[in-house]
């Protein structure tokens, strides 16, 4: 009787036990729920209304076409808009093997390895305002790389973020030199998980530096990399830079974002509906190219170790 007492004891002390973690669970899972509820599933719920809507609120299809031919009408804006956000996204893909390329010399503990890690993380310690300020100053024609380009025999200095021959591709340089840490330290993570006995057999077997990048490191982190390439492809049409901080879109370097921004700050509520159609637009637009993407590239095979 006693052993059937205390088994009943534990029962009713596990049950507890187990309703106090399950209250536990579900608090914890509560926000990001209601996150997940009110910011995503309401919100695209609510842009898709808005897209076969008209500003006064009458159900039609004349948003999504005016849309519509917004984006492909020769000349518009948008084409500006498009071209140069898809510069952007192909910036951002075509970096990634060369982020990975510096994390392996890192990884291999170059000279002064340490001090190159700090240069190519510090731009994304600091903030961007101070940053883009600071890289403004820079480029001046009256700051120190305009002094140095006179003193090269450079006259008149071009005005690199005033100019439409030279605004977009500053910008660009700017991402691409900021734009190293964040992706350097996850592939460095990625890399400090190789087994050192698979390098060492490696380099026994006299493999090449060159060889053992391409056909050991490449295969080893490609699950990291191949995600990164999906996020690219997933974030395809919100490619940009710190355009408000440079230009404020002046100087054909308008992107899709950027034209999203300017239409909703100066237009109000009265654009809502036009921005949701073009949401709509460029979805139906991304949605196929990044589930081919995500295709291609599990046709890889992963190496699990």
């Amino acid at each position: 009787m006693s052993n059937i007492s205390l088994n009943k004891k534990k029962t009713v002390f596990n049950n507890r036990a187990y309703r106090k973690d399950m209250i536990f669970v579900f608090t914890m899972l509560l926000i990001p729920l209601a996150h997940y509820a009110i910011f995503t599933l309401y919100i695209d719920s609510y842009s898709i209304v808005l897209a076969f809507q008209s500003p006064t609120g009458e159900w039609t299809l004349g948003t999504l076409k005016a849309m519509f031919l917004e984006v492909f009408s020769a000349g518009a804006v948008m084409n500006v808009a498009i071209r140069n956000t898809l510069l952007f996204f192909a910036k951002d893909l075509l970096i990634i093997p060369f982020q990975l390329l510096i994390s392996y010399f890192l990884y291999k503990k170059i000279k002064c390895g340490k001090f190159f890690r700090v240069m190519f993380y510090l731009p994304s310690i600091i903030s961007s305002v101070v940053m883009v300020s600071m890289f403004r100053e820079f480029i001046k024609p009256d700051g120190p790389f305009g002094i140095i380009m006179q003193k090269l025999g450079v006259n008149p200095v071009p005005k690199f973020l005033d100019n439409s021959d030279y605004a977009n591709w500053t910008v660009m340089f700017y991402t691409i030199w900021t734009g190293w840490g964040g992706n350097m330290l996850l592939f460095g993570g990625a890399l400090a998980r190789i087994p050192i006995g698979v390098l060492e057999s490696a380099r026994l077997d006299g493999v090449t530096p060159l060889r053992e990048f391409f056909q050991i490191i490449i295969p080893l982190v490609w699950s990291t990399m191949s995600t990164f390439i999906i996020l690219s492809f997933t974030g395809m049409f919100n490619a940009g830079g710190p355009l408000l901080l440079f230009t404020g879109g002046k100087y054909n370097t308008w992107t899709i974002s950027y034209w999203i921004y300017d239409r909703l700050k100066y237009g109000g509520v009265s654009q809502y509906n036009f921005v949701a159609a073009i949401g709509m637009i460029f979805s139906a637009m991304g949605i196929p190219i990044m589930l081919l993407c995500k295709w291609i590239v599990n046709r890889v095979p992963s190496v699990e170790y």
